[in-house]
């Protein structure tokens, strides 16, 4: 994904969660900042991370979702598709039988 084609506020949400919940200046977080490596965050800050987006977002995601969120663009991939997966247009609409569908 390119830095081109994002939405800059939902980037820009993720670097402030990510901001507050490690401590550090949001400037001090770019696109491709390491969480782990360059900014030191530990496995339950990750964890927090994980759970400030589900609320901010209003999306689920699995704690499997950790391993792939490494930095800015990893993570907006993950919240990105997860928003998509909760669109009103992506849902798969069952009526009971004998209903209009």
């Amino acid at each position: 994904m390119s830095v081109e084609n994002i939405d800059v506020t939902l980037r820009d949400e993720i670097r402030a969660i990510v901001a507050d919940i490690v401590e550090i200046d949001v400037n001090r977080i770019g696109w491709n900042s390491h969480f782990w490596n360059e900014l030191e965050a530990d496995s339950l800050q990750g964890i927090e991370i994980l759970s400030a987006l589900e609320r901010k977002f209003s999306i689920t995601l699995d704690q499997a979702a950790l391993s792939l969120m490494q930095d800015v663009q990893s993570t907006y991939e993950v919240v990105t598709t997860a928003m998509q997966a909760v669109e009103p247009s992506s849902r798969l609409t069952i009526a009971e039988p004998g209903l209009p569908r």
